[in-house]
């Protein structure tokens, strides 16, 4: 909790009690490995923030499923568009190891936002990382090439190689698993 704790305090300019006030809000839950935090056509009403585990979000078709994000320890977990639109999601969210985690309900965080403004400086940090995260993907597949996606999904999630299957990370980057074997070994050897 220390790395929400600067969030709140050094990253957005709030107040230790607005830390406290905001703990006293959440719930404690534990997903064991492969199962669900939310499922297609549920409406999520909660913002997660992932203590221990990996979690990855993911859309299905009649081709597949396709992974769209991953939530690694300290980050915010959530079907955000059905969180803020309160319509049904179209994503998946599924425990990729044992997760542990807190969350706040829709309602307990707008609560909290009604008693005081200040909270909407969480919300928009929240929404920021979602906006950025999803322009970066979206702008990678326009421009860059699988090798250079990869050096993205690095960066953007450090350890996310020893924490997430290689077939997982290679339907991130929308490439097979053994074309993302030859992405990292053609790396390697060029190094």
């Amino acid at each position: 909790m220390e790395s929400l704790r600067a969030i709140f305090i050094e990253t957005l300019g709030l107040s230790s009690n607005h830390f406290e006030e905001f703990l006293k809000e959440l719930h404690l839950k534990t997903l064991k490995k492969k199962e669900h935090l939310i499922q297609e056509g549920s409406v999520c009403d909660f913002i997660a923030i992932v203590i221990s585990g990996t979690l990855r979000s993911y859309v299905q078709n009649n081709d597949g499923e396709f992974n769209n994000d991953f939530y690694l320890e300290n980050s915010f977990a959530s079907a955000y568009t059905s969180f803020l639109t309160q319509m049904p999601t179209n994503c998946n969210i599924e425990a990729l190891t044992d997760v542990e985690l807190y969350y706040i309900t829709h309602k307990q965080f707008h609560s909290l936002i009604e008693k005081d403004t200040n909270y909407l400086k969480l919300a928009k940090y929240i929404s920021d990382n979602y906006f950025i995260r999803k322009c970066k993907r979206e702008t990678s597949f326009l421009k860059n090439s699988a090798a250079e996606r990869l050096e993205m999904i690095r960066k953007l999630y450090p350890e996310i190689e020893q924490k997430v299957p290689q077939y997982h990370i290679a339907s991130y980057l929308g490439i097979k698993p053994e074309s993302l074997s030859r992405i990292k070994l053609l790396t390697y050897i060029n190094k």
